[in-house]
């Protein structure tokens, strides 16, 4: 345990961001942030108020105006130069992250190291935005295509991966020249405020991010309807993503929303089972579940059907779990919040009570070190079929229910009969069936035979309820900016 960092983060008093400054919400309210592990406070955060908001939107506008006149080039070089120096503060940020949200510190650390990375590979596609030049109607036409930065830009980020998910809209918000407003969760403001802050200490200018904590109703809610705020981004569940659609239809503001999944995963007769077992246990419990790409159910031919279940019941019972602060190497913490583990259990009680099996897990673990936590073991439910919540809802827990099928065509057709679109996964040998299952299964992403979900280079799209718009790639680069065509004759 690292006392002397955990010292120098925890018990600290954080007010808002504005301008390259601490300062406190207008009328000086508070909220305090809670350790998931013991229950035990671990800093205070100003609320912010209405003012504060006009406030920041007001300072990121004045920010816009500077940050968008430079090249992206120079934009490149600022920007690169503030994450080298993110990256030296990786450990503080880190250790934040697994005080609030539960994310073991080894974890925590990587996913700082990961958020950099993203807005480093943001910066290079900034430069590489590409207008063009149109043949005309006849000589002394001349027709050009640009692309210019929204402007201001709202980012609303959630609590399970509460830094990476940031850089994804940060990144190209910053490569192309907008600026921005952070909204964090009230779950886990404290690793993004400093991930913020950092990237400002690193050479960011400070107008050009400003961080807003607070209450989503007073917070989100007045960001999203601001009139100089011209962009949103949000990352959290379906119902709140639709209630902020809602929110600037009548401001025709461009918006895009990563939302809610729950995702299938097929093991064909033909697969690596234990391949399949890994990919699926790390999928399924790696964050306790608290993913939007977590792996919510799984579809094994008849005939692998055991050989599969006892494979990832060794995976499962050889994860280790425990206050990722004290050890930040266990493979599990504490879940974020109370109603994770009530959702948990509600799903197993269900699942059980309409014919499923527990192979393991399905309570806390036992111990008094894990009494004062948001525990949950991992959890397998066997003989599972579309009746049960746990195969209809986003549990958002570490729990992978199990369901046989004797064809290909009868489990994609199972993996379809959702609401949801954001992330399927398959396991086979054969690339007919890859390519069969690649073309078939309905969501943004597909992954076969691994669990590679999020990955810079490609675009991460939600189909259905489970998003709007597209997350990473150069293709989010146009998320955040707006076209124009210039016709010029008679010169």
């Amino acid at each position: 345990m690292n006392t002397d960092l955990i010292a120098e983060v925890k018990g600290r008093t954080w007010g808002l961001f504005i301008d390259g400054e601490s300062t406190p919400a207008a009328d000086e309210s508070t909220i305090t942030i809670y350790s998931p592990a013991n229950g035990e406070a671990v800093a205070t955060i100003a609320r912010a108020t209405v003012a504060d908001v006009n406030k920041a939107v007001e300072t990121a506008q004045t920010g816009f105006k500077e940050w968008s006149k430079l090249t992206a080039y120079q934009r490149e070089s600022i920007i690169k130069k503030a994450t080298a120096y993110v990256r030296t503060q990786a450990d503080r940020i880190g250790m934040l992250m697994a005080l609030e949200q539960g994310k073991p510190f080894n974890q925590s650390k990587s996913e700082i190291i990961g958020s950099c990375d993203t807005l480093d590979y943001f910066a290079s596609e900034g430069v590489r935005v590409e207008g063009y030049v149109n043949q005309t109607e006849k000589a002394g036409v001349f027709s050009m295509v640009k692309y210019y930065p929204v402007g201001v830009c709202a980012l609303i980020t959630p609590w399970n991966y509460p830094v990476s998910l940031l850089s994804w809209k940060l990144g190209p918000a910053l490569a192309v020249g907008c600026s921005v407003v952070v909204k964090p969760t009230t779950v886990t403001p404290l690793s993004p405020m400093a991930f913020c802050m950092a990237l400002v200490e690193g050479g960011i200018p400070a107008k050009v991010i400003s961080v807003l904590t607070g209450q989503g109703a007073v917070v989100g809610d007045n960001l999203a309807k601001h009139p100089l705020v011209k962009k949103v981004a949000m990352t959290g569940s379906t119902e709140t993503g639709k209630k902020l659609m809602q929110t600037v239809v009548p401001y025709l503001k461009k918006i895009s929303l990563e939302l809610g999944g729950q995702c299938p995963a097929i093991v064909c007769e033909d697969a690596d089972i234990q391949n399949a077992a890994t990919v699926i246990a790390y999928k399924g419990f790696r964050n306790m579940g608290q993913s939007c790409s977590s792996v919510n159910r799984v579809y094994v031919h008849v005939s692998k059907h055991q050989e599969f279940v006892a494979e990832l019941k060794k995976q499962a019972e050889k994860l280790t779990i425990g206050d990722g602060v004290s050890d930040g190497s266990v493979d599990l913490g504490p879940m974020a919040t109370a109603d994770g583990v009530l959702t948990s259990k509600l799903h197993v009680e269900d699942a059980i009570s309409k014919g499923a099996s527990l192979v393991t897990g399905g309570r806390a673990p036992e111990g008094e070190v894990y009494q004062k936590g948001f525990y949950f073991l991992p959890t397998i439910l066997d003989n599972c079929h579309a009746a049960m919540k746990v195969m209809q809802e986003e549990t958002f827990g570490c729990i992978v229910p199990v369901e046989t099928f004797e064809t290909v065509d009868e489990a994609i057709e199972k993996a379809n009969k959702t609401n949801y679109g954001l992330v399927a996964y398959a396991f086979t040998k054969d690339f007919k069936t890859s390519m069969l299952l690649g073309e078939q299964l309905e969501a943004g992403t597909v992954c076969i035979n691994n669990g590679a979900v999020n990955t810079n280079y490609a675009p991460y799209a939600g189909w259905k309820d489970s998003g709007f718009g597209v997350e990473l790639s150069r293709n989010a680069v146009f998320e955040y900016l707006e076209t124009k065509h210039i016709k010029i004759e008679g010169v």
